[in-house]
């Protein structure tokens, strides 16, 4: 999957700019937008790694935009021609995480970026959010508390997205191959799991029950 990052600017010469600069050095996949209202449409449609944010944009203000993004996911960094001290005390309280001024060097520009972009570790499917590099799980991107023997059942699931897993495979890869089948134990922790990374539980959608054979994830995969 290629990572995905948005440049936010109007001026489409330095927004061509820096498309080029980032394509020629192979980063990521690069979506563009013109005002506020367009990013926040992209923004509810993908998910970003990356934002290169303009301060100026026409009539409005680059700063409304940083309210949208998650900086638990997106890393923010601005590109404007504001350079007060004040301006970039602002951006980094509002969650930015780098700051370059105009005009800038495409190159240096690109390598930023890139500092940045990392293989993807983010599994999402529909609500539910899990980032295997942090081993932290969100559902509709609000912080779920697993244990550590939930998030292992967790992981073995959505590594095995739309397989059926017995019983005696799932004590394999979660509990140790050692440890003896108990309908009980499983089922506990399966219906405790379900409380927290399902919309319904009582009606699941990613962990259904397969009549005599086991369990299955499914988990439509979403970019």
């Amino acid at each position: 999957m290629s990572e995905k990052i948005l440049v936010v600017e109007d001026d489409k010469d330095i927004q061509e700019l820096i498309v080029l600069s980032l394509s020629t050095q192979n980063i990521g996949s690069v979506h563009t937008a013109d005002n506020i209202d367009e990013a926040k449409e992209l923004l509810q449609s993908y998910d970003f790694q990356v934002v290169l944010l303009d301060l100026n944009l026409k009539s409005e203000n680059g700063y409304q935009l940083l309210k949208y993004i998650n900086s638990a996911f997106t890393k923010v960094l601005i590109v404007t021609a504001k350079d007060s001290e004040l301006d970039v005390y602002k951006g980094f309280e509002q969650g930015a995480i780098d700051y370059i001024k105009k005009p800038f060097d495409p190159i240096e520009l690109a390598y930023r970026v890139k500092v940045h972009i990392k293989p993807s570790q983010v599994l999402k499917f529909g609500h539910l959010t899990i980032d295997r590099a942090a081993a932290d799980v969100y559902k509709n991107q609000q912080p779920v508390s697993l244990t550590a023997r939930e998030y292992d059942l967790l992981l073995c699931f959505s590594s095995n997205n739309n397989q059926i897993l017995s019983k005696e495979q799932l004590y394999a890869n979660v509990w140790g191959y050692d440890t003896a089948a108990d309908d009980n134990t499983l089922m506990v922790h399966i219906r405790t799991l379900r409380k927290k990374i399902e919309i319904n539980p009582d009606k699941p959608e990613l962990i259904k029950t397969v009549r005599r054979q086991g369990y299955i994830f499914r988990g439509s995969i979403h970019e």
